[in-house]
């Protein structure tokens, strides 16, 4: 194999900059909607909030699988600027809509082009980032939407003191932020740096392990009928939508059910964010250093991925508990594990294949978010029509990362080595 020079620390740190806030741009072009959640009800109806919420969902769904295949066809420098500017817009449309039909649209279209975020970031950081860091430098992509979720809910609260009646202007101003980012990615990367030998990680050897190129001879039908694969299914249909039904029903469930008002949700959401930042940061961070202390890599992930599912898992006493400050502390707890759960996914997800990285991570995306797109209308009309029922749907999806634990642990497998 052909030894590429590493790319230097500063290198690496400004790409790492740009791509952690593609994440921040992606979820702050989302949030306004969740944390508007009661003026939308009111506005478009209680049931179009969750209909409109699951047409985002398919939209996502679509996007992965368009954007996916793409990102293998055409060069991810030109075509992730294109897929930013095109959410930012169709997020601030939001702002303009009258009815039900065009917000549906309007979030439709969000989802899928926010969706392309996602196989363009991961191909990248699949190149830059040898198998030992990959896991760090996917952690630092995930923070952006951790930072994205802290910073949002201030500015919607700076919005609502300003005037409550224009919480329409969030999604205005969140989707201003795609211009600045678009000259930043194109000056930061280069395309040789979207070219460089993908290296297999070592799931064998102590430590960081031998430097082998990731094989590039098997078929896209090969990488689907692999047991691997299906692994990945359950494991990205799992958390995704833990973390999906606690980015839309949180804030909901905390005006709704517990009685906490808007300010103090807007800032507890940004609390609460804050400390998923730390679990993505520290996810990558401590399989980076268990590899540097002997452990084989993907052990390292492994464990590190069970330590986060455990975390979740308090979900289930949480979401009985009444409204107090043990309530709001154990949903901290939750929020650490939540998101550190990505950056390991991602570094799984990484390890099928480099030729079809892009449509690897969109059809897995696909999967998921098709699961989102009948999972929220579903739980908006149980919610309205029995309320006594969501402690146990916060409960039910508290455990759903054990599953994907249980899959990893037992049908992973070796690498069959060509």
């Amino acid at each position: 194999m052909h030894q590429e020079s590493d790319l230097s620390r500063t290198r690496l740190l400004g790409i790492c900059g740009v791509l952690l806030s593609a994440s921040l741009i992606n979820y702050a072009c989302r949030m306004p909607f969740a944390q508007n959640s009661v003026e939308i009800k009111e506005a478009f109806g209680a049931d179009g909030y969750g209909s409109v919420e699951g047409l985002f969902g398919l939209g996502f769904a679509c996007g992965g699988l368009l954007f996916g295949f793409l990102s293998d066809f055409v060069k991810v420098r030109w075509l992730y600027p294109v897929v930013m500017l095109s959410w930012a817009l169709a997020g601030a449309s939001s702002a303009w809509v009258e009815t039900v039909a065009g917000l549906g649209i309007s979030r439709f279209a969000l989802g899928l082009f926010e969706a392309g975020h996602w196989p363009c970031a991961l191909r990248t950081t699949q190149r830059v980032f040898k198998p030992a860091q990959r896991t760090w430098g996917n952690s630092l992509l995930q923070s952006g939407t951790a930072v994205g979720s802290v910073l949002t809910p201030m500015l919607i609260l700076a919005v609502n003191r300003y005037d409550p009646a224009q919480w329409r202007l969030s999604f205005v101003l969140t989707g201003m932020l795609s211009f600045p980012w678009v000259v930043a990615w194109l000056l930061t990367l280069r395309d040789a740096d979207l070219q460089r030998t993908v290296i297999a990680t070592d799931e064998v050897a102590a430590g960081v392990g031998q430097e082998k190129q990731l094989r590039e001879h098997i078929s896209w039908w090969d990488i689907m009928g692999s047991r691997r694969w299906w692994v990945l299914v359950v494991t990205t249909i799992s958390i995704n939508t833990t973390w999906q039904f606690i980015r839309v029903w949180q804030s909901d469930t905390l005006r709704e059910a517990k009685g906490y008002d808007k300010e103090f949700v807007q800032y507890f959401t940004s609390i609460y964010n804050a400390a998923t930042l730390i679990g993505s940061i520290g996810a990558g961070w401590l399989v980076g250093r268990l590899a540097v202390g002997g452990w084989n890599v993907h052990r390292a992930r492994v464990a590190v991925f069970a330590g986060c599912s455990m975390l979740v898992a308090l979900l289930v006493p949480t979401a009985f508990m009444p409204a107090g400050w043990l309530y709001l502390g154990s949903w901290l707890v939750i929020g650490i594990g939540a998101l550190g759960l990505f950056p390991v996914y991602y570094s799984f997800n990484q390890d099928l294949s480099a030729k079809y990285q892009g449509r690897v991570s969109g059809v897995l995306s696909f999967s998921s978010w098709l699961v989102q797109f009948f999972v929220h209308p579903a739980v908006g009309t149980a919610f309205k029509t029995h309320p006594e029922a969501r402690p146990w749907l916060f409960a039910t999806i508290g455990v759903l990362p054990l599953l994907a634990l249980i899959g990893l642990v037992a049908f992973w497998g070796r690498r069959e080595e060509s």
